[in-house]
């Protein structure tokens, strides 16, 4: 049976001291309110101090928090340690015992339980046999006569070898090359696939986080934002720091005024079909609905060309006469070129954002 994870009212604060020794608390994790389906993987992105990792430790029982419940089925496992939760946890530094070959570090918390030799080689060998036939090859081999993508295997067979009930990944690609990190992803994904198993899985990578996620969690400043697939995110995003985040290109945010339900940018003046309170809010539309056209009202100039003439999709760099920065996808068929002046207009379908406190309003 899988586990479902249920985390309820968590809060998580780090008292630090500051220069002149006053006492400073970082919310680290705020209201944490999240279920994972069981045998489902959760992708968690965010940028760099947003929580993501302290949100790991706090499922694993490597931290406690200082308030709320985590439920394992229905289970509370407030109490229980790591081993007693039989999480499995493969990090960024692979945290491999240095003085034991890829076998010691497989067999090490057997050695522990003084399990029976045979037992333990027949683990290993089970655990080589899912990992594919050239592991067998890094079993009497020491970590530091490993490549950056083999200590990873080492340590991700290290996790599964032990049969846990959930799975833990603290951007365990983030040290590997391009072509290691393409390789080691269809490893993880067709094990999370094989086993089932309840995983989460932190990365700052959105390609990742598409490729092994069943579904994604935003965060930012401790709290989780959104839930929800890549392409709800994407098409459905509940505030602009979402919509600024997710998306290859991420959405284009534009600060404007609404006044009498016309959108005021500069010396333009664009009437919309909705009745707004007058305010000054964040247009939001994405990159892909923009058309070139020489009718359109704005102006600007392409400063820089993301990708290359062979890919199907490209993304123009505009600033335009307001100073505006924008992107806009473009076809592989169409050409431009830096430094080229462009018009381009609104599309139809737009976002409307609240600039202070970034919740959506339409």
């Amino acid at each position: 049976m899988g586990i479902k994870i249920t985390l309820e009212n968590i809060y998580k604060t780090y008292k630090e001291e500051g220069l002149l020794k006053e006492k400073k608390f970082t919310n680290a994790l705020e209201n944490i309110n999240l279920e994972i389906p069981e045998g489902k993987t959760l992708a968690v992105v965010g940028p760099s101090g947003c929580g993501k990792t302290t949100l790991l430790k706090v499922i694993a029982g490597l931290e406690n928090p200082d308030s709320g419940d985590i439920y394992f089925n229905q289970q509370k496992v407030n109490d229980l340690s790591p081993a007693e939760r039989k999480i499995g946890m493969v990090f960024q530094n692979y945290a491999l015992y240095p003085h034991y070959e890829a076998r010691g570090n497989l067999a090490f918390p057997f050695w522990i339980k003084k399990t029976p030799e045979k037992v333990i080689d027949e683990k290993i060998k089970e655990t080589a046999d899912i990992l594919g036939v050239d592991f067998q090859y890094l079993l009497n081999k020491k970590p530091k006569q490993l490549s950056g993508g083999e200590k990873q295997r080492v340590a991700i067979g290290r996790c599964i070898i032990r049969n846990p009930s959930v799975m833990l990944f603290d951007e365990p690609l983030s040290n590997l090359d391009a072509r290691l990190r393409a390789i080691t992803r269809v490893q993880i994904k067709k094990l999370l696939l094989r086993f089932q198993v309840t995983s989460v899985y932190v990365t700052h990578d959105q390609i990742e986080a598409t490729s092994m996620g069943d579904i994604i969690a935003v965060m930012n400043e401790g709290k989780i934002l959104q839930v929800g697939t890549y392409d709800k995110l994407i098409e459905d995003p509940k505030n602009s720091f979402v919509a600024s985040f997710v998306g290859k290109p991420p959405m284009n945010l534009i600060e404007a005024k609404i006044i009498n339900s016309h959108i005021i940018i500069g010396s333009k003046n664009i009437p919309i079909r909705y009745t707004i309170r007058d305010g000054e809010y964040l247009i939001g539309f994405h990159a892909r609905d923009i058309k070139i056209t020489s009718e359109g009202i704005f102006r600007g100039e392409i400063f820089f060309i993301d990708g290359t003439p062979s890919d199907n999709l490209r993304i123009l760099n505009v600033e335009t006469e307001e100073k505006k920065i924008i992107k806009i996808e473009i076809k592989e068929s169409t050409r431009f070129h830096v430094g080229e002046t462009i018009s381009f207009s609104l599309p139809n379908r737009i976002y409307v954002f609240d600039k202070i406190s970034g919740k959506r309003v339409i």
